[in-house]
């Protein structure tokens, strides 16, 4: 494990959550005062990337996770969402719904769940988590809102988590990282440059950068520097939606919770105020598409890609969006969108994060596998990543994060069952 400590310098490679938060703890800690020796390159100079995942209106905060493990993490992060990045954080609460037939409820994860969120230390004074008993009582969380058959399901509501700003708090990360010293650039990394079995920086299309440590935090595009990560850190789409409010609507639904199907991975927030009006986000949690390349097994297919430029989903996955909207909210479903995407993963089929030094190339640490449900870390990611890499985690993290993982493991959140590609679907 290198000695990270000045007068190496560090190339971070991705500005989003992970380098971004990152490069401020290094500045914050190891680095104090030598800030001026961490670079942090990005396909944008002014990070995030507007295709970028952190490129977000919101981003769900939870502490619904059937792993204890995780529950404690979101617990420990969201104690710092609302005093640090209290800003980009509205804690409306998070109402979960899952059909008694599905596996999920059949395994239990559900009650893994609750008991999680009520082991001791867990709880935060005035927010607590129960479970509502009817669709009357479900009806009294969303009041003057016409509800879809999911009210009538097993449900529970969190008061403890609601969304943050992804963009702004992404934005902030950066704006405190640089004003600690830290130096951003542009560019789009190609290729890493290797001296034996070294990694000493990266090509990029407008030059290279060198550097002693170099952090790869690309999300779904880790792969194109790093082959080997291509099907075990797998970038897959998932779908994004989009409709405009009048301000009568936001008035109405302003106050809802989050509402998540756990059947179906569809979930919803309450409305977000943008420069353009009022919106409501939707989106499918899911094991989500793939977009084969050559060589690769997928890679990002986003709406800076040529001839892609309105982001066309599949007409299926369209389709998925609206029922599961009907499903919550049948008002908001006969709307017309304002726009639709593809939000990409860097995705391990445990859904555990991969925080670890390459098992073979010396001086590089690779930051990735964000599995969709990273960003409700970001108050704690940099301290995490940081720990990784001086060999600070836990025994149990640091096995879960490796390399490698831990076997056995698996996502239970997600129907992890044959995945549909791009390119053998109809586009709207």
């Amino acid at each position: 494990m290198p000695n990270i400590k000045p007068p190496k310098t560090v190339l971070i490679v991705g500005g989003g959550e992970f380098g971004s938060t990152t490069a401020l703890e290094l500045a914050k800690t190891t680095y104090k005062g030598q800030a001026h020796l961490i670079k942090v390159l990005d396909r944008s100079a002014t990070p995030p990337a507007t295709d970028a995942a952190s490129y977000d209106f919101n981003k769900i905060v939870r502490q619904e996770y059937s792993d204890p493990l995780y529950a404690r993490l979101a617990h420990d992060a969201m104690d710092l969402w609302r005093q640090d990045w209290k800003e980009y954080y509205h804690e409306c609460g998070v109402v979960v719904s899952v059909s008694s037939d599905t596996p999920q409820a059949k395994s239990g994860y559900i009650a893994r769940a609750l008991a999680a969120n009520a082991a001791p230390g867990m709880q935060t004074p005035g927010l607590g988590a129960k479970v509502l008993h009817g669709r009357k009582e479900v009806e009294g969380f969303y009041p003057d809102i016409e509800l879809g058959d999911f009210a009538g399901q097993d449900v529970y509501i969190n008061h403890a988590g609601g969304w943050a700003n992804a963009r702004g708090a992404t934005e902030a990360a950066v704006a405190r990282a640089r004003a600690l010293g830290v130096k951003f650039v542009g560019g789009t990394a190609s290729s890493l440059i290797k001296e034996g079995n070294r990694v000493v920086g990266v090509e990029t299309d407008c030059g290279s950068y060198r550097a002693d440590i170099v952090i790869l935090t690309m999300g779904s595009w880790t792969p194109t520097l790093l082959p080997e990560l291509s099907s075990t850190c797998l970038p897959t789409g998932q779908v994004v939606g989009v409709i405009e409010l009048s301000e009568d609507e936001a008035a109405r639904y302003r106050d809802a919770p989050v509402t998540r199907l756990i059947d179906n991975g569809f979930y919803v927030f309450p409305p977000a105020l943008t420069a353009s009006g009022w919106v409501m986000k939707f989106a499918i949690h899911q094991k989500g598409f793939l977009n084969p390349q050559p060589g690769y097994p997928s890679l990002p297919r986003t709406r800076l890609s040529r001839g892609y430029e309105f982001q066309q989903i599949p007409v299926a996955a369209r389709q998925q969006l609206r029922k599961g909207l009907s499903r919550v909210y049948p008002e908001m479903a006969k709307k017309e969108w304002k726009a639709s995407r593809l939000c990409w993963y860097s995705d391990r089929p445990t859904g555990d994060f991969l925080l670890d030094w390459h098992p073979v190339l010396e001086g590089l640490f690779v930051a990735a596998g964000c599995c969709g449900h990273a960003f409700k870390f970001l108050p704690i990611m940099g301290r995490l990543i940081t720990d990784a890499m001086e060999g600070k985690l836990s025994e149990e993290l640091r096995e879960i994060w490796s390399w490698n993982g831990k076997q056995g493991r698996r996502d239970e959140s997600r129907d992890f069952s044959e995945y549909h590609r791009l390119d053998q679907e109809s586009r709207l």
